[in-house]
């Protein structure tokens, strides 16, 4: 899920996070194979310069290790966490 977070603060908005679902089909196997990629701890995810649409950040910077605290602790109350780091511009 941070993977997803990061994804979509890197591009600003660009691409978009999804809730990932899964729907079973009783009648083909599946097979799923997780991987897990995140940034090193101390580093910093924020929009990258290159994709500021007229310079304007929607979202804050945030630490690795900010992020996590705040997708194992957070009580979304209705919003999404990625709603909580958008900036208000």
């Amino acid at each position: 899920m941070m993977h997803l977070f990061c994804l979509q603060i890197y591009t600003n908005g660009k691409y978009k996070s999804i809730e990932h679902r899964v729907v079973v089909n009783p009648k083909k196997e599946r097979i799923s194979i997780a991987a897990f990629h995140y940034p090193n701890f101390g580093e910093l995810i924020s929009p990258l310069p290159e994709l500021l649409v007229g310079g304007t950040k929607l979202y804050e910077s945030v630490s690795v290790e900010e992020l996590m605290k705040l997708i194992f602790s957070s009580k979304l109350d209705g919003k999404s966490l990625l709603d909580r780091l958008k900036l208000n511009i």
